[in-house]
């Protein structure tokens, strides 16, 4: 899918750059661009141009994640902490597919990431942190086929009832809105099941709050079937991101996740080497 509207930077002028970029998401609501600079103030004032850029969770903090720019997240990996809390995205290990700030009442329209450090990319396939991306209108139609059974009252349960879930590490007000809801933006091109998804990383946090209220079981029993599917590699996209790469997602319409990445190994000389992948992060509204 990404061949087919890859936006390269190489030799184009800031103002080209945004008006192709601009046309992409108001087309397929997602932009790739290669041979991006790496430059903060070229970064910020592109995305600036499809909404206001939300700070970072930590904005002002000296923690070197944050220190960048007040809307950049700088996701690096880091070797194995004998103490303290570690961020998932910092870890060794893959991401299972799922949505921005999912929780949040105030949820971000755009995510972008930007590869500042493509680091590690020699191992065999889907251990080098490879991007993943998944429409939810997919996850929809391939639910319709595969579970006829269940599918009028999955998508009953997922769009009628109105769910409320805290944040892992944020003291923000939640959402009330259901799993499965109307995109905030109308698309350029329309396609078939434009739908919008919450779905956090961590499917735990759903079924607590199912655990809460009444007929809470049926309906993470539907939650577990559209995980199951928007985590099927068989309706994802695969992508390997090289440095000066750039993903701009609608974050109403798709989700993302990643495949393995090896975060730390032991060198030769006993010392321990951390792969130097950099990606900065930015939420959009």
């Amino acid at each position: 899918m990404f061949e087919e509207f890859a936006i390269d930077c190489s030799g184009r002028s800031a103002e080209e750059i945004e008006a192709a970029t601009l046309a992409s998401v108001a087309a397929h609501r997602l932009a790739y661009l290669r041979n991006f600079p790496v430059e903060v103030d070229r970064y910020t004032a592109l995305l600036s141009r499809l909404g206001e850029l939300c700070p970072n969770y930590a904005a002002g903090s000296t923690k070197a994640a944050y220190a960048l720019h007040e809307a950049i997240n700088v996701v690096r990996c880091r070797a194995p902490q004998a103490e303290g809390v570690e961020r998932v995205q910092e870890k060794a290990g893959s991401l299972p597919m799922h949505s921005g700030r999912s929780f949040a009442r105030r949820r971000p329209l755009y995510l972008a990431m930007l590869m500042a450090d493509p680091g590690w990319q020699g191992f065999e396939p889907g251990r080098n942190g490879e991007s993943l991306l998944v429409r939810w209108g997919d996850v929809l139609a391939a639910l319709r086929e595969r579970h006829p059974e269940h599918w009028a009252e999955d998508l009953r349960q997922l769009t009628g009832l109105a769910m409320s879930f805290p944040a892992s590490h944020l003291d923000e007000a939640p959402s009330e809105l259901p799993f499965l809801y109307l995109p905030g933006t109308p698309r350029y091109t329309p396609v078939a099941d434009d739908c919008a998804a919450r779905l956090p990383q961590d499917l735990g946090r759903l079924r607590k709050a199912a655990g809460g209220i009444e007929g809470g079981e049926r309906w993470f029993e539907a939650v577990e079937r559209f995980h199951a599917a928007a985590n099927d590699p068989a309706l994802q996209q695969v992508y390997l991101m090289r440095a000066g790469d750039v993903v701009i997602i609608d974050n109403d319409r798709h989700g993302h996740g990643r495949q393995y990445v090896v975060a730390a190994r032991t060198a030769a000389d006993g010392r321990t080497e951390v792969n130097p992948r950099t990606i900065w992060s930015v939420n959009i509204q």
